[in-house]
């Protein structure tokens, strides 16, 4: 197969799957599934007219960076602060107390390699897809909607440090680890000064807007620089590309405006072109006959959902004091909503063969089925008219 073929095929994949979501409302999931789907569709454990080759590769690394990006970009810092923050970081940690102990168990029996980096997958929420359906119910400004919204930026960002801190790319313990940690976070700040201290450069930001509105587009080459730089950084200190890639984008956050034009034709590039590219390069790594390969393989996904369910929409109890009992169980059954990060989590463990593949495809899997039915119902519970499960394309999804 020519490398360039899978590379037509993939975007070609990548163009339909959205399109396909827009003629078909009746399909109440998120384009990106319909792009892990597409890919699982054409990849070599479906019609084989399609596979992971170079040009492919390139242009997935490229978006799952992007992804991250916007994803931080998405998490809002000034509201995460007094009691939101202590009742979301008290959440995240019974979360992974119970994540941590399904994994041991799962472990003892044999279903997985390695119970720390699954638990982390256990503890993830995808902030990115949940994002879209409280905005559609108008819940993104109440009490309840705040709290679901600083629930999932917590996960969602303590899951990304913690699968950076203990699964990068070289392990040279954990002194080195913290040191080059810290070097990180040192290089994050001097980041976040530069940028909000850049209007003091008036020459520089003078030639920056005369360029904004040219061919030159240079806000989003600057973001793709800032994404390169940071990352090619940190990839040196043995830390992986998804800490600085969502790093970047929470400080971009802080330091620009919401809604502006540069951002939206940075959407348009990176949702548009790259990110796509990932999800269905993803989907072509998936293999369905390996969840019925075995029974121990076909029992992965039930279990691995209820323990999805369990350790993300059982901490939400200590939402009850505030919230009615239909509100709190909405709560969990967004926190529990997750797969953008598990995509992210279980390449990585594949690279690092830390990750049955069996285990892998049954983490997807166990993911789509939150995509698919978690938001939906958590809406039901609360009386909300039909929301369209997890928006017009959320795309983001760590």
């Amino acid at each position: 197969m020519q490398p360039y073929t899978s590379f037509v095929v993939v975007a070609v994949v990548a163009f339909l799957a959205p399109l396909i979501r827009a003629m078909a409302p009746a399909i109440l999931v998120p384009a990106i599934v319909l792009e892990l789907v597409g890919g699982i569709i054409v990849g070599p454990h479906g019609l084989g007219i399609a596979s992971s080759t170079e040009p492919v590769e390139v242009f997935a690394t490229v978006g799952l960076a992007c992804l991250l990006f916007l994803a931080g970009r998405e998490i809002q810092v000034d509201r995460l602060r007094g009691p939101l923050l202590a009742t979301s970081l008290a959440g995240f940690a019974i979360s992974f107390a119970l994540a941590f102990a399904a994994a041991l168990a799962l472990h003892a029996v044999g279903l997985i390699k390695t119970p720390l980096l699954v638990a982390i997958v256990f503890v993830a929420t995808s902030l990115s897809i949940i994002i879209v359906p409280l905005k559609d119910a108008r819940e993104t400004d109440t009490d309840w909607g705040q709290q679901v919204i600083a629930a999932a930026a917590v996960a969602e960002f303590g899951a990304v440090i913690l699968l950076s801190f203990f699964y990068s790319g070289e392990r040279t313990g954990p002194g080195t680890e913290i040191f080059h940690l810290s070097l990180f976070v040192a290089l994050a700040a001097l980041l976040l000064v530069s940028l909000t201290h850049a209007a003091q450069f008036k020459r520089v930001t003078d030639a920056i807007q005369r360029l904004e509105g040219t061919s030159a587009q240079i806000g989003v080459r600057g973001d793709f620089a800032l994404i390169a730089v940071v990352a090619g950084v940190a990839s040196q200190l043995g830390l992986e590309t998804i800490l600085a890639a969502f790093t970047v984008g929470v400080i971009r956050g802080m330091t620009s405006g919401r809604g502006e034009l540069q951002e939206e034709r940075l959407d348009a590039v990176t949702l548009g072109i790259f990110i796509p590219f990932f999800f269905v390069d993803s989907g072509l790594h998936f293999d369905l006959g390996a969840l019925f390969a075995s029974v121990s393989a076909f029992i992965r996904l039930p279990l691995f959902l209820l323990a999805i369910l369990i350790v993300r929409a059982l901490p939400a109890l200590i939402y009850r004091s505030r919230f009615a009992t239909r509100r709190t169980a909405a709560a969990g059954l967004l926190q529990a909503t997750s797969l953008s990060f598990i995509v992210v989590a279980t390449q990585i463990g594949l690279m690092l063969d830390i990750m049955y593949p069996a285990t892998a495809t049954a983490l997807v899997g166990a993911g789509l089925i939150t995509v698919m039915v978690f938001p939906a119902a958590a809406f039901a519970l609360i009386g909300e008219p039909e929301i369209e499960a997890a928006g017009e394309t959320p795309e983001l999804e760590i």
